[in-house]
């Protein structure tokens, strides 16, 4: 009966939305609406062209990427398979979408290679020490044990260093060439082998071995983080969690009005970094503990153990990385307007959602700049805490803390303009300036206070004073007391 049109508020009154009277209002505001509807779309297409920008055409920029050729066997069998993936990837069709081939001569060990990839490279492909001697022992017989193919060569990943730039251009591209060199050489060796008569003196455990696959190579990740979570893990704590800053930035905005009015500068500035942090801290906390529920000790062999220490890394590096992004918003969001709080916004996430997407060696020269995002800096952290892969922790948290504290400062600076703007009458609660067709300040413009003259003093009526009883007082008229 609630909803009934029977008890609804009678229209009896009320203007129709075409009568003339409110077109001096109408107007104005279909204006003003028309505004946003062309700001909304620079908004939305700056940041969007920012992201596409980055991570459209990624693939044409694979040849910053490198893959190191290391012969360790220094025998027949390293030279030929190693000449061999570097004339097949220089014959690929499309050079650019091809990781770079380098041979490396400064690494003696597979341990070192290993090491070497895990802290500095994207993958390698080893020719292990030995491997001409145990093809050749194999053929005369001189072994007494079977030959093993995969005993020939190594592949090494780093899937640490960017799981999807890894999983989707150079994980392929190395395994390509090395099974295509794998082949070759097996054909070649095979008609060696017919030509030279040697097939009779193979030993009998050894013979199909030799004459199908007489090399093949093991897989070995230096900085395991290719299971299904890791390439969005990161990207996901720091989007939900600075999105949940927002709100509560935004909230404090509307509510911290009369702080302005009767607070001190410095501790209402204090009073917003203190709720940028600890908002920041408590999702940062709550992140680490969803990552430690799904993942845990024993969510993939592969991985890292997780920790207590690792649960304390993600913690603070989330924190952090919430932390600055929120002094930004919280910079911005001070002077802004309501209806530009959503540029700052995307100005924030869509950007650094693309660092984390792409490595920056595979984006345009344009987008070297996401060397210094927030997002970038902490999940080249989190991929180390959780694979070890790729360590750069000096420079990325000294990023992030110094962009922390630069935004601090700034921070200062918009409090102290909302200040002055508030005071002075010419901002509201939501941040409309004055002139704007939404401003309403409870605040007196000062320019509007008028100073009131202080009322003149009564004239003083000259007369006579009666002291005629003046024998019963008690003091006389010398002392000062006319017996009060």
């Amino acid at each position: 009966m609630l909803c009934s049109w029977r008890a609804q508020p009678d229209d009896a009154g009320r203007l129709s939305m075409f009568d003339q009277k409110l077109r001096p209002v109408l107007r104005p505001n279909a204006l003003y609406y028309l505004r946003v509807l062309a700001l909304s779309t620079v908004m939305l297409w700056m940041p969007m062209c920012l992201f596409f920008g980055a991570v459209f055409r990624r693939s044409e920029y694979i040849y910053r990427t490198d893959i190191e050729i290391v012969d360790l066997d220094q025998g027949p069998v390293g030279r030929q398979i190693s000449q061999s993936a570097l004339l097949l990837a220089a014959a690929a069709p499309d050079q650019q979408a091809q990781p770079r081939w380098r041979i490396r001569n400064d690494l003696t060990t597979l341990a070192a290679t290993r090491e070497w990839v895990r802290h500095h490279g994207w993958a390698a492909l080893v020719i292990n020490s030995g491997a001409s001697d145990r093809l050749a022992a194999a053929v005369s017989g001189n072994s007494n044990t079977a030959y093993n193919p995969n005993d020939a060569a190594t592949l090494i990943f780093n899937t640490g260093r960017h799981p999807i730039i890894e999983l989707s251009y150079i994980q392929p591209a190395l395994t390509t060439i090395a099974r295509k060199a794998q082949m070759e050489f097996s054909e070649g060796f095979t008609r060696q082998l017919q030509g030279s008569g040697q097939i009779s003196a193979i030993p009998a455990q050894n013979i199909v071995t030799l004459a199908t696959q007489p090399v093949a190579f093991r897989i070995v990740d230096a900085a395991p983080l290719s299971f299904a979570i890791a390439p969005i893990v990161y990207l996901f704590s720091f989007l939900v969690g600075q999105l949940c800053v927002i709100g509560t930035l935004i909230a404090w905005k509307m509510a911290s009005f009369s702080f302005f009015l009767k607070a001190k500068h410095t501790h209402v500035w204090l009073g917003a970094v203190t709720v940028v942090l600890v908002w920041s801290t408590y999702i940062g906390m709550l992140s680490a503990l969803a990552i430690s529920a799904f993942r845990g000790p024993s969510y993939s062999r592969f991985a890292l153990p997780y920790t207590v220490g690792r649960f304390f890394s993600l913690w603070f590096t989330t924190a952090m990385v919430l932390s600055a992004g929120g002094m930004w918003l919280m910079s911005w969001f001070m002077i802004l307007t309501p209806e530009l709080l959503a540029l700052a916004s995307l100005s924030l996430i869509l950007p650094n959602v693309a660092s984390t997407l792409t490595a920056v060696e595979t984006a345009p020269r344009f987008f070297r700049w996401f060397y210094a995002l927030p997002f970038y800096n902490g999940s080249m952290l989190y991929r180390y805490i959780l694979s070890g892969g790729f360590p750069r922790i000096g420079l990325n948290v000294g990023v992030v803390l110094g962009e922390l504290c630069a935004w601090i400062v700034i921070l200062w600076l918009t409090t102290l303009v909302r200040q002055y703007t508030v005071i002075r009458g010419t901002s509201d609660v939501p941040g409309w300036y004055r002139g704007h067709i939404f401003f309403a300040s409870p605040v007196p413009y000062y320019k509007d206070e008028k100073i009131e003259p202080e009322p003149e003093a009564e004239p003083f009526e000259e007369g006579t004073i009666s002291i005629t009883d003046s024998a019963d007082d008690t003091t006389s008229l010398n002392e000062g007391n006319l017996g009060v």
